[in-house]
């Protein structure tokens, strides 16, 4: 098995001319590949963006808009 890995890895001691915009994509296809894999093998999972600090939380103590006209036709009605 390690004779087959020393033959093929003189094999690749040839030179070959790679023009630049191949450099750059090969470059950006791993860079990318990386970011890809990476993400998946994560241990952590849940993430989430924000403060959470309870705005819009939905626990009934939010202020509608509606109370200010409620008042001004109280008002006309007396």
């Amino acid at each position: 098995m390690t004779q087959k890995v020393k033959v093929f890895w003189k094999s690749l001691d040839r030179r070959i001319i790679v023009s630049q915009r191949e450099l750059v994509l090969g470059l950006t296809v791993c860079a990318l590949a990386g970011i890809v894999v990476g993400a998946m093998f994560t241990p952590k999972k849940n993430v989430s963006i924000g403060s959470n600090n309870g705005n819009n939380s939905g626990n009934g103590t939010t202020v509608s808009a509606d109370t200010g006209a409620d008042e001004e036709e109280t008002e006309d009605e007396e």
